[in-house]
């Protein structure tokens, strides 16, 4: 009986041990390594093909980095555009020796324009424009004292002038995607036109009028913003800093007088009559 619980628990054994050695060989382990290829991101300073190459000025590198807005071969057009209107009536309740001030003054200027970038970030190009300006003065009672008051009026001024110039504008691109840069823009342009000036009131009977002829040549600088707002479009703001003007004028009035006056001169500001504002096509 015993040897027959031997032999019954080896067959057993050995029927464990050929289930486990058959599920051995059925079962495969595979060990694999997955590789992904994660592909560098290029930063905006390693996007070689936007940038500019700037020359350095002797030992000196400016370290400036000019990124591509326009480019070479391309054509642009735009208008610009500046309005300043100013209104007063009743004066007096806004200056304590005017008694009654009563003034209207108008600045507008409209110059389209046309250019071709003949490098990278660099354009050439014509504009035209028109600028009139018109200023009334209606009555003014200047009161410095008891004894030193006066007043006068009926005044108005008007000027229309045309003008064609040759441009240059240097871009400055300042960010990899091409939104946003500076420029700087040179001209010289020739001006001409006339102006009328009256004095006295319409209904008086000693009214003058006298009229002027207009030549004008000026050589200016000015600097600007440029934002694109789609691919070709871009809005831009520019301003006058600097200048070089030569006037030539010759009147005569409704007496019969005549007169001429010449002048010349520069100046270094922002001229607050020369803000202008625009949309430039690029093609």
């Amino acid at each position: 009986m015993c040897m027959r619980k031997i032999i019954f628990t080896i067959f057993a054994l050995l029927s464990v041990a050929a289930g486990l050695m058959a599920q051995g060989r059925d079962t495969i382990i595979i060990r694999d390594t997955v590789y992904i290829d994660m592909k560098e991101k290029k930063t905006a300073l390693e996007d070689k093909s936007k940038l500019i190459p700037e020359k350095s000025i002797g030992r000196f590198d400016r370290g400036i980095l000019n990124y591509k807005l326009i480019s070479k071969g391309k054509w642009m057009g735009g208008l610009t555009f500046s309005f300043i209107n100013y209104e007063s009536e009743e004066g007096s309740l806004l200056y304590s020796m005017l008694g009654d001030f009563d003034a209207n003054f108008s600045v507008k200027a409209f110059n389209p324009y046309v250019g071709y970038a003949y490098s990278n970030n660099s354009v050439v190009g014509l504009k035209f424009g028109y600028n009139r300006l018109i200023g009334d003065l209606g009555n003014l009672d200047l009161n410095l004292g008891s004894d030193m008051s006066f007043s006068f009026g009926g005044m108005r001024y008007s000027e229309d002038l045309y003008s064609v110039g040759l441009f240059h504008r240097s871009y400055i691109g300042l960010d990899p995607s091409g939104m946003f840069g500076l420029f700087n823009e040179t001209h010289v342009t020739y001006k001409r036109g006339h102006s009328n000036f009256t004095n006295g009131k319409s209904d008086s009977a000693d009214i003058t009028n006298t009229e002027t002829t207009i030549n004008e040549l000026r050589v200016g600088i000015n600097p600007g913003v440029a934002v694109f707002i789609t691919k070709n479009v871009s809005a831009e703001m520019s301003f006058g800093v600097a200048g070089f003007k030569y006037r030539s004028e010759r009147q005569n009035n409704s007496l019969g007088e005549e007169g001429k006056r010449d002048t010349s001169g520069a100046d270094f500001k922002i001229n607050i009559l020369n803000i202008n504002i625009g949309l430039t096509f690029c093609l």
